[in-house]
């Protein structure tokens, strides 16, 4: 009896909402532990509310703004994605002037990028070069390694390119 009850005031309440199912969301926030770098982040999340399907624009832009004002390590926290789900919430209402009822979390992980410099230490010590010496000799193979893998990658400095120095631009 109970279970019909909450069944159909379910549905009374939700009947009049839009359902909007975001999936392979991306965003990079930033670490703790890891001063000034990004990580990536995953998300799959389902938003139930009044109109949110026409005001699709401005729940990701909701989305986007309040995920960045999170840390990496917050966001895997029971706390932190509650804390996420309220902030989204208040953000649209106040922002946006849309209303969202519930944001049912799917999913949500870290994807982890690997550097350059950790691509090529794998590489070089499980000898996925293709160099063999008859005896094993591992000097022999690194000394190969070496000169396959070109050392000026070694403390390459990745930085964004300046579009105003392009003349064409």
């Amino acid at each position: 009896m109970l279970k019909n009850i909450l069944v159909i005031v379910f549905c009374s309440v939700f009947g009049f909402c839009d359902v909007i199912s975001i999936d392979d969301f991306k965003a990079d926030v930033y670490s703790k532990f890891s001063k000034g770098l990004a990580k990536k982040i995953e998300l799959n999340l389902d938003i139930i509310g009044r109109d949110v399907e026409e005001n699709n624009a401005y729940v990701l832009d909701g989305l986007n703004v309040v995920i960045g004002s999170f840390y990496a390590e917050d966001l895997l926290t029971s706390a932190g994605k509650e804390k996420l789900k309220e902030t989204l919430k208040k953000y649209t209402a106040k922002k946006h002037s849309v209303d969202i009822d519930e944001v049912l979390i799917r999913s949500l992980k870290i994807v982890n990028d690997l550097e350059l410099d950790e691509i090529i230490e794998a590489i070089k010590s499980r000898n996925l070069c293709g160099y063999s010496t008859p005896n094993g000799d591992i000097d022999e193979i690194k000394r190969q390694n070496e000169k396959t893998i070109s050392s000026k990658f070694k403390n390459s400095n990745q930085r964004p390119i300046d579009l105003n120095s392009i003349d064409e631009f």
